[in-house]
């Protein structure tokens, strides 16, 4: 029965985390009138990862190698999403991209190519942003780094 108690726990707590997640992309004035205080986030992620590390106390004390696996699986899985969402990997798929954007439109200039790649990639940007990135960045080489860490979101830029 520990177990899955466990289990449902753990559960709980990765939807917690979704959700929390989920909060955090809207923009503030679209998230319910709960999700706008300022401590709804830190409260939501504390909530969550109590949730999964009982969770995990439960799993281990009714199966080690259960709770082995699902630390195992967990730890997976966060080090995939750091792999897809590295500014390397994503430089790496943008290039991809334009390569192939170039072959097939060979006499287009280079700008225009970079602008149709990142209105593609982002279309909620908007025109004017797109175009001072791809004058201020005017390599695949430094524009791709730049639009990774956009979509990451630094320090600056939310």
């Amino acid at each position: 029965m520990t177990v899955a108690w466990g289990v449902a726990a753990v559960a709980t707590g990765l939807l917690a985390l979704l959700i929390g997640a989920q909060m955090k992309a809207r923009r503030f004035f679209d998230r319910p009138t709960l999700a706008r205080n300022r401590l709804f986030d830190p409260l939501l992620a504390l909530i969550a990862w109590a949730l999964i590390l009982g969770g995990f106390a439960l799993l281990a004390r009714g199966s080690h190698r259960g709770a082995a696996a699902g630390v195992t699986a967990l730890a997976l899985l966060w080090g995939y999403h750091r792999f897809i969402r590295s500014v390397r990997f994503q430089g790496w798929l943008l290039k991809r991209d334009y390569g192939a954007l170039r072959r097939s439109q060979a006499g287009r200039p280079e700008k225009e190519i970079l602008f149709e790649l990142v209105s593609r990639r982002n279309p909620r940007w908007g025109d004017e942003l797109i175009e001072q990135m791809v004058l201020d960045y005017p390599t695949i080489d430094e524009l791709s780094r730049m639009i990774a860490k956009m979509e990451r979101g630094f320090r600056g830029f939310r």
